[in-house]
């Protein structure tokens, strides 16, 4: 019975792949194309101050974020001090208290990235 149902399932898969409806191919038509190649540039010229402005938003997060990234190292600083160092564990602990805080703000950062192109949290 198992056999017989894998063979099923086998042949089905197969037949599938051979007698599955093929997509068409739809071509573009290149007289439609160059007649709206000159609007295209147009409202491109008019969008390209706001995509700049954009940009750089998104920018100014990524920095911040990048900055919160290299403070999560403090972590294992913070670790070594507290195992090397034993006199010195109240820095360590600060040090891993501040490379967790680091690692929330990096996440919060790259999850305010995408609505930073629209000027939010700059």
């Amino acid at each position: 019975m198992r056999r017989r149902i894998l063979l099923i399932l086998t042949i089905a898969l197969i037949g599938s792949f051979f007698f599955a409806p093929q997509p068409k191919a739809q071509a573009f038509d290149p007289v439609t194309l160059a007649i709206l190649t000159p609007l295209a540039i147009q409202g491109a010229k008019i969008l390209a101050p706001y995509v700049i402005r954009g940009l750089k938003n998104m920018a100014v997060v990524g920095l911040r974020s990048a900055k919160y990234f290299i403070r999560f190292f403090l972590v294992p600083f913070g670790l070594l001090e507290c195992i090397f160092t034993p006199w010195r564990i109240s820095t360590g602990l600060s040090h891993i208290g501040q490379g967790f805080i680091g690692l929330f703000c990096f996440v919060g950062n790259l999850l305010l990235l995408p609505v930073a192109a629209f000027g939010v949290g700059v």
